[in-house]
């Protein structure tokens, strides 16, 4: 009596039909995950402002001068937003974010700023 051997594995078909379900579903998962990197970032971006908002808030109360951003006790460095902020000679402030590298991507808001009111624009972002 002679056992049959059977083989067991995928067809050629079988292989390249899960190969092209994957792919489609790889390629519309890629472009919902750079979104999602690029909303985090801005987010990010955005926690810095309001801080930045905050602390000179803390310091005009006690002396009555905003403070240029590099006299700051805040982190600044970033690989996604630039930050500068102007201040007048009336007391007034704007804090900006600025993308830069991968950020650029984002094109509704390449750039987001605060002001001493508090008036967040583009109001898109915020």
């Amino acid at each position: 009596m002679h056992k049959r051997l059977t083989l067991s594995g995928f067809t050629l078909i079988e292989l390249l039909t899960t190969l092209s379900v994957m792919s489609i579903l790889v390629g519309m998962a890629i472009p919902n995950y750079q979104q999602s990197i690029l909303t985090t970032h801005r987010d990010q971006a955005k926690m810095k402002l309001t801080t930045i908002s905050l602390l000179q808030t803390d310091h005009f109360s006690r002396h009555q001068t905003y403070l240029e951003l590099k006299n700051l006790a805040i982190d600044l460095s970033s690989s996604t937003y630039q930050y500068s902020i102007d201040i007048t000679d009336n007391n007034q402030y704007k804090i900006t974010a600025t993308s830069i590298g991968n950020q650029r991507n984002d094109e509704d808001c390449k750039e987001m700023s605060l002001n001493h009111n508090l008036a967040q624009l583009p109001t898109l972002c915020w």
